[in-house]
């Protein structure tokens, strides 16, 4: 029964994470409320921000991955360890797209 259970919230959480990044948008305030609530929330703030940023093919990867580098962030860089500068610059560039 615990199992069972336990395979249920493993679920969810893989459910939540694959939406969260399917669901991702360059609109300004979506973004950004997307990525500040992200730095917090413990079942999705392990995903790259490579990875969402570029799962929907808005951005290219390496344009996207040259980018992070600029910025001081590189591909590996999780949500969670972003800083409120980096999702500046982050919306900032966006808005130039």
């Amino acid at each position: 029964m615990r199992l069972n259970n336990f395979q249920t919230k493993i679920d969810s959480i893989v459910s939540k994470r694959k939406i969260f990044i399917k669901e991702f948008s360059p609109d300004s305030v979506k973004l950004s409320h997307n990525l500040n609530r992200s730095v917090s929330d413990n079942e999705i703030n392990s995903i790259r921000v490579h990875k969402y940023l570029t799962d929907t093919k808005y951005v290219g990867k390496v344009e996207t991955a040259r980018y992070l580098d600029k910025i001081g962030l590189d591909e590996k860089t999780t949500l969670k360890q972003l800083k409120a500068e980096e999702i500046q610059l982050i919306l900032e560039w966006f808005n130039l797209k």
